[in-house]
């Protein structure tokens, strides 16, 4: 159910619903279904709460360990891996977000589009905060792509924009003026329900 049809329901506005539903799970469920540990943590970062995610990511890591390894197990620890980059980004932790965002890139599924989406996303940011432009560009247009198919706009907006950062960062400011101009027009197009 959390995930709804189509969009998830995070981005319909139901993501302190779900929150307070995560949070009334006993420990014994959330453990016999870490998914629901790592879903808890990623939404806590989409709701703009970096407390506590680390520690639901870690719950997430322990309850798999019980598990047989098998390709759910491998694409949920990519998951978790994309959930640490998300948050290594909100500390401008580059080196983590390096780490996490390429083995989220290795264990997600190849179908999600839109976790391999937010892994680029945030390689690319590391790329730009290391100074790497080249890379930074290449990461950041792959996750405005996978974003694209997979209806992402979230994703679509924050890569759109660090192109536009690289281009500004290389001297390229008429160029820029696209990507901000085409998220301006993508946030007026589609405007992102936000829950406070």
């Amino acid at each position: 159910l959390t995930e709804g049809k189509g969009i998830p329901l995070h981005f319909r506005g139901a993501v302190t619903a779900i929150l307070d539903w995560l949070e009334a799970l006993p420990q014994e469920v959330l453990n016999a279904r870490p998914w629901l540990w790592a879903r808890h943590a990623s939404l806590l970062l989409v709701n703009g709460q970096t407390t506590g995610v680390e520690e639901k990511l870690q719950a997430a890591e322990a309850a798999l360990q019980g598990l047989e390894v098998q390709d759910k197990t491998r694409y949920l620890s990519g998951q978790i891996a994309a959930t640490r980059a998300t948050l290594a980004l909100t500390r401008y932790d580059v080196e983590t977000m390096l780490v996490q965002s390429r083995r989220a890139l290795e264990h997600l599924h190849p179908k999600n589009l839109s976790l391999r989406a937010n892994a680029n996303w945030t390689l690319g940011y590391a790329y730009l905060l290391q100074g790497d432009r080249v890379a930074a560009r290449r990461a950041l247009t792959e996750a405005v792509s996978l974003s694209h198919v997979s209806g992402n706009i979230f994703t679509t907006i924050l890569a759109t924009v660090g192109l536009g950062m690289v281009q500004e960062a290389d001297n390229q400011l008429y160029q820029a003026a696209g990507p901000y101009r085409h998220v301006l027009l993508l946030a007026v197009d589609r405007p992102l329900q936000i829950t406070y």
